[in-house]
Formats: C-alpha cells, sequence, structure tokens
C-alpha cells in the first residue's frame, strides 16, 4: 500500500503503533466507521482464507460473526492485537493499509472528521517518517494513501503546510499523486 517508487527504510515502530491503537480506543465510533466491521476487513483481507481461532469455525470471517454479532464477547479493539491481522508487528504496509482504510470516504463519509482522525494519525505516524496525504478523490472527498516522508519534507511542511501538501482537488503535486 506504500507509494510505489519511493523507499522508506524507516519502521513503524511499536511505540507509535501502540499510541495508535491508543488513539483508536479513545476516538468515538468504532474504528469500522459506517461500516460493519467484516465489510471493513473483507476490504483489505480475505477472511475466508485466514483461520478460526476459535475450534467450533473454520475462518476468520465466521470468527468474527461469531464473537462480534452472535456472541459480542470480543472487545471493541480486538483487531489491534490478533496476530491474523498483523497491525501490530506485521509490515507497515499492512498497518498503513489499515488507517488509509479509516479514513476512506465510504468508512467515514465525513470529510471533516476523516480530516481529525488523519491530522491525529500523521501527529503520530510522523516520528516514524509517515503520512496520510490525500491521493484521489470520491464524491469530493479525499482518499488518503500512506507517503514517506523526509525530512526536508517535514520541514518544508512545518514552513507552510498549504504549500508541501495542498488539500483540494487538483493541486496534489505529481510526486505525491
Amino acid at each position: 500500500m506504500t507509494h510505489s517508487g519511493q523507499d522508506n527504510p524507516a519502521r513503524i515502530t511499536a511505540v507509535t503503533r501502540r499510541d495508535v491503537f491508543d488513539l483508536l480506543r479513545a476516538a468515538e465510533g468504532g474504528w469500522w466507521g459506517r461500516l460493519d466491521e467484516v465489510a471493513f476487513l473483507g476490504s483489505l483481507y480475505d477472511l475466508d482464507a485466514l483461520p478460526s481461532t476459535d475450534s467450533r469455525h473454520t475462518t476468520a470471517r465466521t470468527d468474527i460473526i461469531q464473537h462480534r454479532f452472535n456472541n459480542y464477547d470480543w472487545e471493541d479493539d480486538w483487531v489491534f492485537e490478533d496476530p491474523r491481522f498483523g497491525l501490530l508487528d506485521g509490515p507497515d504496509d499492512v498497518l498503513l493499509a489499515f488507517l488509509s482504510r479509516l479514513v476512506h470516504p465510504e468508512v467515514r463519509p465525513d470529510a471533516d472528521e476523516a480530516a481529525r482522525r488523519v491530522d491525529e494519525l500523521n501527529r503520530l505516524l510522523a516520528a516514524d517518517g509517515w503520512a496520510l496525504r490525500p491521493r484521489d478523490f470520491m464524491s469530493g472527498r479525499p482518499v488518503y494513501a500512506p507517503f514517506p516522508e523526509s525530512a526536508v519534507t517535514r520541514q518544508c511542511r512545518g514552513r507552510n503546510p498549504a504549500r508541501a501538501f495542498p488539500s483540494h482537488p487538483g493541486t496534489i503535486p505529481a510526486r505525491y499523486g
């Protein structure tokens, strides 16, 4: 899910990941937004190919349905530490794809709410050299994608955010779009 052609040797640390999860736990509304958890995760993972953690079921999909919809015996933040989804200690691309989906217009239809979440996430991700930036637009709302940030980019953004990363259609520099 990283932007092709750009390398970022930085790794999203366990500290940043925990901070992101704490932020998401404290936020209003679930991480799945206007979708349900199966629809949200199904857009990122093949839930029928992932195994169940419950011997009564065969797939992650049936696990989620049983424990989140039928029994409701898993906490809302269960996914953050479930090893099948790789958010806690998997590749950066996995976490970044999850965060990009979390603020997608299909998940967060309120563009202002999505932008607030992006700002909060970017404050945390910046320490490890990443940021979510508009890559495209859907129904006039930004679709965010992860981009590596160099020290020069962070300095430039700090001086004049509108010039470094414009947030309205048609002005995203080619190297970011």
